[in-house]
């Protein structure tokens, strides 16, 4: 993988080692990072009042890990059909012996901290690659030479609190690489926001208008027309295995809204089927009607239509900011929600992971970025499938790059190499791309060799996308990798039927379909498929639909812009969309 140079002013860390450090001198000091403005959206909160000396915060300072290229070729071999090293994950124990911090690192921090008068406050991460330190924004602030502010999203309501600068001591460079939270304001729900949640009338089910695909009324998508439509309606009715869902926001799914979806929409009508609610973070779950989350419904509702009788899991991820003197601003929830499962024994760990939350790559600090997609390849190699939503603006809405150049923007983490990326379609007759779905090519991470024969196809033959070729980096990580549908999903929202958007349905659709394959395998006696991405463009390629038609859309300020829907791989579509009957095939014949 390449990384950019600059996110926005990053200073590199390179190794050094220091045998007498001195601490607590600004002049010994670099600026590690630091942003002209808070990401599009987010603005100062003039109406909060923070007591720094009384808010909290959590701090996470991330050790700098060795040999993690030699990890990353073997989480790949791990992943790739055919290789030696094929299904044998590893455990995490392994895993933080091959990429362990050098002793020094954790030691010259802590040094740091001691001088600081902070050591009493700060202890070792279980997997001992970070330093967490717990103590008020006005000692935080003193500590990286900071200044810390209530931010508020006027679209979104989500408020954080978070510096645009923060430095540490030269001594530390080639010792710490991440310190969060600092720059990094978070990620949305990757729910299309054009339309939105509307009304849906259920008389329209009951059209008698011919069906192109059975179960399938029009345009509208339920648990019965994807069955179909994706061939899992025959699907074995496994029990074992586990299906994970991870939830942020304060999103959260509602049983008794789970309950009546099910009643009015899934195929064997197994409402007594639910879900558990795992709390990470001081996560809540709270049953209130009134707190349904659109996104957490959605996810869960069709989850666990698809998975049926396999056990399911809602990871609610809490983090918010201190207001009003009192609380903690925690770690940034995405961070502790991938250090939360690493942490998990083998025996714990979900088979499949659905996301369906992301943001554009540029506000994303260069360094969270390279921590997350570790993280991922991480799960990947102990075995997990995670899969993400591309987006909903398909190739941008503000289209400038981290050095104000006109350019399609691309979305974090969908931009990382170690997750699958899904992708929309609409329509069944035949599906098309939807004009909303993400696609592109990363700016941060490099190609990976797993896609480059389908990229450079794309690249050499598709005509499509020649008058747009400046605004995007031809060498970067290339997405989606699949796809499937993304628009007019029945859900159950605080007891009523609705219609939602987004690749938010796509997500927890193709990844179900992943959960049945791996229940498949387990109940053979074969490990799951992990880390997917190999697998999907060596092996299943005949196992999905190729989508050709439609394009998205996107970036106004560019002529012309989007990507068009060809036969093979797109940045639109992917590989196309699942066919399990196959899928199960391939998988059963790896």
């Amino acid at each position: 993988m390449f990384f950019r140079s600059s996110l926005s002013v990053l200073v590199a860390l390179s190794s050094c080692v220091y045998s007498s450090p001195t601490f607590g001198v600004h002049e010994s000091s670099r600026t590690i990072e630091k942003i002209n403005s808070a990401p599009a959206g987010w603005t100062k909160d003039e109406s909060a009042q923070l007591d720094k000396d009384q808010s909290l915060m959590k701090l996470r300072i991330h050790l700098v890990q060795q040999d993690m290229d030699k990890f990353h070729e073997m989480a790949m071999n791990i992943a790739t059909p055919g290789h030696e090293l094929y299904g044998k994950h590893l455990s995490q124990e392994v895993i933080d012996s091959m990429i362990a911090p050098k002793d020094e690192s954790s030691e010259l921090v802590m040094q740091w901290l001691r001088s600081e008068g902070l050591i009493g406050q700060a202890s070792l991460s279980p997997r001992l690659d970070s330093i967490i330190l717990e103590a008020s924004v006005s000692q935080v602030e003193k500590l990286l030479q900071a200044e810390y502010e209530p931010f508020v999203n006027k679209e979104t309501g989500d408020a954080a609190v978070r510096t645009l600068e923060y430095s540490l001591p030269a001594v530390l460079r080639g010792h710490v690489d991440m310190v969060q939270p600092t720059t990094f304001f978070g990620l949305r729900a990757m729910r299309s926001m054009v339309t939105g949640l509307r009304d849906f009338d259920e008389s329209t089910l009951n059209s008698e208008a011919v069906e192109a695909v059975t179960g399938c009324s029009g345009s509208t998508i339920t648990p019965q027309c994807l069955s179909n439509l994706y061939s899992f309606a025959n699907a074995t009715n496994y029990s074992n295995g586990l299906m994970a869902i991870a939830g942020f926001l304060e999103q959260w799914p509602i049983k008794s809204d789970l309950t009546t979806f099910m009643n009015r929409y899934a195929t064997e009508g197994n409402a007594a089927q639910s879900f558990t609610c795992t709390l990470v973070n001081n996560g809540t779950c709270p049953q209130t009607a009134s707190g349904a989350g659109v996104e957490a419904n959605l996810d869960v509702q069709y989850a666990r239509a698809i998975t049926e009788t396999i056990p399911n899991v809602y990871y609610s991820v809490g983090g918010s900011p201190p207001w009003l003197g009192t609380g903690t601003n925690t770690n940034e929830p995405y961070l502790e929600f991938l250090n939360y499962m690493l942490a998990l024994p083998a025996a714990s760990l979900p088979n499949t992971i659905s996301i369906s939350y992301g943001d554009d790559e540029v506000t994303v600090p260069l360094d969270y970025a390279t921590n997350v997609c570790n993280l991922f390849a991480q799960l990947g190699a102990r075995g997990v499938s995670i899969l993400v939503a591309s987006g909903d603006s398909g190739v941008g809405s503000t289209c400038t790059s981290s050095s104000g150049a006109k350019m399609f923007d691309t979305s974090f983490p969908a931009g990382c190499p170690w997750v699958t990326t899904v992708g929309g379609t609409t329509g069944n007759s035949p599906e098309a791309a939807w004009t909303g779905s993400g696609g592109g090519f990363s700016e941060v991470f490099g190609q990976p060799s797993y896609q480059a024969a389908a990229v450079n196809s794309w690249l050499t033959t598709d005509t499509t996308h020649t008058g747009v070729s400046a605004y995007f980096n031809q060498s970067g990580r290339a997405y989606p990798d699949v796809a499937a549908q993304s628009t007019d999903f029945v859900i159950v929202v605080s007891g009523s039927a609705n219609l939602v958007d987004g690749t938010s349905c796509a997500t927890p659709t193709f990844a179900s379909i992943v959960q049945l394959l791996n229940s498949d395998r387990l109940a053979s006696g074969k490990t799951p498929l992990g880390f997917l991405n190999p697998w999907l463009y060596s092996n299943a390629t005949s196992g999905l639909t190729d989508i050709t038609s439609g394009k998205n859309t996107g970036c106004s300020s560019i002529s012309g812009a989007g990507f068009s829907a060809v036969a093979g791989w797109d940045p639109v579509t992917g590989l196309g969309t699942p066919i399990f009957s196959k899928l199960l095939t391939i998988s059963n014949a790896t």
